[in-house]
């Protein structure tokens, strides 16, 4: 035991001496900063870029070898401005000095500290980093060249922490006339071996032209390996959301994606870039340009085609495109073209949805399906959030059962056919008093006068007990023919249609009190016309004038034949 303790001291002691001697004589016999010329050369030389190496390169021998370096500046490409295209602090790479003694190359640490990066696009397409990614063409080397003996096998190669501080990135496209900045990035993993899990740290802070800045934080365990990434134990923040679970990606060349992911909370409406629309000309402006309309985004087919999808999300609270949810549980499952969304659910608006969606891509054209169902939501927030309506309230049940194509959401809009069922309980429409429309139609006065006392004023409502309606959708047309609507003391019946297309409505409702459903002249008769954002409603007044005047003749007739019937007075 005592000659195992003694050999094992004279080893240890052997390795520090020879350590301790090589940190002596290595920097007498090599010094790497005489080669800052031959390196500056060598750059000019291949990328036609300055290089600039300010601090002395350095070895260092304790705890690991390596060789640092420091003040490190690279030129842009010609046309981007005097702004460095990089500038880096310090960076360095350390050995592990024992696997060296076995003829294995282990990296123990690679850090970089202080880097300044600046991308850009100029305006017509070219970015400043293609003369540094051109690859030369080089003749093909025969097999035996490629195999020299006495050179240390690259088998054993491992990575340590990758530790990156302070670093920034900025990103300009003339091209787009946007900007991207990412400040702070800070990046530090565990050793890297490929196939085995190691722990991953990052965060930075980004901002995109004049929007507010996003923080984001992400902490994983991270497994990769040439054709495999996997997170674990997923834990990222991105301001005030919070996404955990596990992701993972199979197969580079055609990834299959798996996941299963859990968010408390996220406003992406906060994150979308809206535009802003543009001011509208004053009035009586004369050759006032026409407003700009949005090109439609066409799906990815080529994308959507190769996707393999299968995962599920949880999500806490949502407000998308101005629509809040809460407890929402979204399905996704992708594979040769074909890709379903559900069932999906979640609740909001006081009720519940429930729904299944299904988008086919495997033809010509892209082919969709959908199954959705409200419950007991609550339409006056749900119509307001969704920029529709801003004149209806009730507890309301939605079920619509549609089918489209196209390549572009107008396309499918002007495809849509299907079905849609609607249910309102205790709503009420505000601009319109219909239960005073009967009324000033039923009271005393000539018809004039009573039209006069049609028109909508502010403050006009209706309130009902019960409304409901079927919809049959032909190429983006809603024709409905069984409108009902009760109130306390009136009736409303109505059919017309709806262009989805075009978002305009074209309705009439005959309004009766009750028992007077269905008689002629007895009715009120409604036109509801217009843009869904702006509908007018006005009575049909041909239609009543022609009742009011048949009710005159009427009366003429009853006072001419109670006057033949009538008895005549003695002289």
């Amino acid at each position: 035991m005592k000659k195992t303790l003694k050999i094992l001291g004279l080893t240890i002691g052997a390795l520090f001496a020879l350590l301790i001697a090589a940190a002596i004589i290595l920097p007498l016999v090599f010094d790497p900063n005489q080669y800052k010329g031959e390196i500056i050369q060598l750059v000019k030389d291949k990328t036609g870029r300055d290089l600039k190496i300010e601090k002395k390169i350095g070895w260092s021998f304790f705890p690991r070898l390596g060789v640092e370096a420091g003040g490190l500046e690279l030129s842009n490409a010609p046309g981007f401005g005097k702004a460095p295209f990089a500038k880096i602090d310090a960076a360095g790479v350390h050995i592990e000095f024992l696997p060296l003694l076995s003829g294995k190359i282990t990296v123990g640490t690679v850090y970089l500290h202080g880097l300044n990066l600046n991308l850009a696009k100029n305006a017509a397409g070219k970015n400043n980093w293609e003369d540094l990614t051109a690859k030369e063409a080089k003749p093909a080397k025969p097999e035996a060249e490629k195999k020299e003996s006495g050179k240390t096998s690259l088998e054993g190669l491992s990575v340590g922490r990758l530790d990156i501080r302070r670093a920034n990135i900025n990103w300009q496209d003339a091209a787009a006339g946007s900007t991207l900045t990412v400040h702070n990035l800070e990046l530090s993993t565990g050793k890297f071996v490929s196939g085995e899990p190691l722990d991953l740290r990052l965060g930075f802070e980004m901002v995109r032209d004049k929007a507010a800045p996003i923080k984001a934080a992400l902490q994983s365990r991270l497994t990769a390996s040439p054709n495999m990434l996997k997170l674990a134990n997923l834990d990222l923040k991105v301001d005030d959301s919070r996404l955990t679970g596990s992701m993972e990606i199979h197969n580079f060349a055609s990834p299959a994606v798996r996941f299963d992911l859990a968010l408390d909370k996220i406003d992406l409406d906060r994150y979308l870039a809206a535009d802003k629309p543009a001011g509208k000309p004053a009035a009586g402006a004369k050759n006032a340009p026409a407003p700009a309309t949005e090109a439609p985004v066409e799906l990815p087919l080529s994308a959507l085609r190769s996707l393999e999808v299968n995962g599920k999300f949880h999500i806490q609270e949502m407000k998308a495109l101005g629509l809040r949810s809460k407890d929402a549980h979204i399905q996704l499952n992708a594979k040769n073209g074909l890709i379903a969304f559900g069932p999906n659910q979640a609740k909001l608006y006081g009720g519940s949805y429930h729904g299944e969606t299904a988008l086919d891509v495997r033809g010509k054209t892209p082919q969709i399906q959908m199954a959705e169902k409200l419950e007991q939501v609550q339409l006056g927030p749900l119509l307001k959030d969704m920029n529709l309506f801003d004149h209806y309230q009730g507890a309301g049940n939605v079920e619509l059962k549609l089918t489209g194509q196209g390549f572009d959401a107008n396309a499918i809009k002007r495809s849509l056919n299907g079905n849609v069922a609607v249910s309102i309980k205790d709503g009420r429409i505000d601009g319109v008093d219909l239960g005073k429309f009967i009324k000033a139609l039923t009271g005393k006065g000539d018809a004039l006068t009573k039209v006069t006392k049609l028109v909508p004023e502010k403050g006009d409502h209706t309130v009902f007990g019960q409304m409901s309606a079927t919809f049959q959708i032909v190429n983006g047309v809603a024709n409905n023919r069984d409108f009902v609507l009760r109130a306390v003391d009136f009736t409303a019946a109505g059919k017309g249609r709806a262009d989805l297309v075009n978002e305009k409505l074209d309705y009439r409702l005959d309004l009766a009190n009750l028992g007077s459903e269905g008689k002629k002249c007895k009715t009120l008769p409604v036109r509801i016309e217009g843009p869904f954002a702006n509908l007018s409603y006005l009575p049909d007044m041909e239609e009543i004038l022609k009742c009011q005047a048949q009710k005159q003749v009427e009366k003429n007739l009853q006072k001419g034949l109670e006057g033949l019937l009538a008895p005549k007075k003695r002289k």
